[in-house]
């Protein structure tokens, strides 16, 4: 297939895609039928049907796309401070769902009628653990927390499901942010004594130690934020 005709089938692809998108804010997904979709798409039906070979295959497609297209970029903060970037991190991915908020539920629809994975709910996972080393080699990271369980947590907490949740108060993003900060002053702090190490935290023990939860170890970075909460 040549560069210009392999350009030609991707452009009609996405062509019946983009389609697909617009009768499915406008109907709903089941509310409307290959041919209908072949209309929207300026297409002949057997154009349709030459790049999928069903509705359900469109739908797939589509939310792939939509997935894409929430998928939040690897926030980079031009500060050294891990507990800084962590506080940055909290503010990116409330703007971030609070822009693809109605693209979101679009692709929670999709994925229900579909059977597919839910894809694009979180940040990357790699970035949240390489923060958390950071934090724990900082020595800013509270004692009782590993590695594995601050990363898992913080994935859990910047996931679009946290953030949908909070939102249900109702409340603005600025203050699901604030109520992040508060749960994220759980797992850091300014001082103390470092987490276990990478290659300690398979083994170390989290049962029955007191957490340290004094204000006076409270990073101060996330005051303000958890202030507004």
């Amino acid at each position: 297939m040549s560069p210009t005709r392999r350009e030609l089938v991707r452009a009609t692809r996405t062509r019946i895609v983009d389609a697909a998108g617009r009768l499915t804010r406008e109907r709903g997904a089941g509310g409307f039928s290959m041919d209908v979709l072949a209309k929207e798409a300026g297409v002949a039906r057997a154009t349709v049907y030459e790049h999928f070979r069903s509705k359900r295959a469109v739908l797939d497609e589509l939310a792939s796309s939509i997935a894409r297209s929430v998928t939040m970029d690897e926030s980079r903060s031009s500060t050294s401070d891990p507990l800084v970037a962590l506080r940055d991190i909290l503010g990116a991915v409330c703007r971030h769902w609070a822009e693809h908020e109605e693209r979101m539920n679009g692709l929670r629809t999709l994925t229900a009628l579909t059977g597919g994975d839910q894809a694009g709910e979180g940040i990357d996972e790699k970035q949240l653990r390489k923060l958390v080393e950071s934090l724990a080699a900082a020595g800013q990271m509270r004692a009782h927390w590993t590695v594995d369980e601050a990363s898992d947590a913080l994935g859990a907490l910047t996931s679009y499901a946290t953030y949908e949740r909070l939102r249900r108060a109702p409340r603005t993003p600025e203050q699901v942010e604030g109520v992040l900060a508060k749960l994220v002053v759980s797992i850091v702090s300014r001082g103390g004594a470092a987490a276990p190490t990478a290659a300690a935290q398979s083994t170390a023990p989290s049962a029955g130690v007191a957490p340290n939860t004094g204000a006076a170890n409270t990073a101060p970075e996330f005051r303000s934020a958890a202030s507004s909460g």
